[in-house]
């Protein structure tokens, strides 16, 4: 039995939500790991970073390897309407894999959060910062330039809503609330 759908968002991005749901069936999706499944934002924040600006220019490769962002890693709890999401796309017979920006040294880090979170750890983890290249139907994606890139090549793209990714007016950019 199919569960039913629960969308948080605009009444225009339901309609274009609903309208994927309707062809969904062994469609490839690609979902973020970072601030789209795992809210790393709520821990930037408590530790007193700008996060609304992305990318924040205070925040660079060296941060995300450091012990401070470790930390705020294991802490970050899921984002429950992109796991609903998931689930709804899981039962609707898609194929969900997961890719992320993060520096590969975090694999096992990455994996552990995954599995502790009770996440479809079985899905595959593709590390890489150009996620068009996974060819993917469909990503669920908070980064703006990822989502810019996404978009110009005519792929839907579901946004978890925070305060630096808005302004996507584009008949396949699908925001969601958090």
């Amino acid at each position: 039995m199919i569960n039913i759908m629960y969308f948080s968002g605009k009444v225009k991005d339901l309609r274009k939500f609903t309208n994927i749901l309707t062809n969904v069936k062994g469609k490839l999706i690609c979902c973020d790991i970072d601030n789209t499944l795992a809210d790393v934002n709520t821990q930037l924040k408590k530790a007193g970073y700008d996060i609304s600006k992305y990318p924040n220019p205070v925040l660079d490769q060296d941060f995300w390897t450091s012990y401070e962002a470790i930390q705020m890693f294991i802490k970050a709890q899921k984002i429950k309407n992109t796991c609903k999401i998931l689930d709804a796309l899981d039962e609707l017979g898609t194929d969900i894999f997961f890719a992320t920006s993060r520096n590969i040294r975090l694999k096992e880090l990455t994996r552990k959060w995954i599995e502790k979170q009770g996440i479809w750890n079985e899905h595959a983890i593709y590390f890489t910062a150009t996620k068009h290249i996974l060819e993917a139907d469909i990503y669920i994606e908070d980064n703006p330039e990822q989502i810019s890139k996404l978009l110009s090549l005519g792929k839907p793209v579901l946004i978890p809503s925070w305060q630096y990714n808005q302004g996507f007016d584009n008949e396949n950019a699908i925001y969601f609330n958090i």
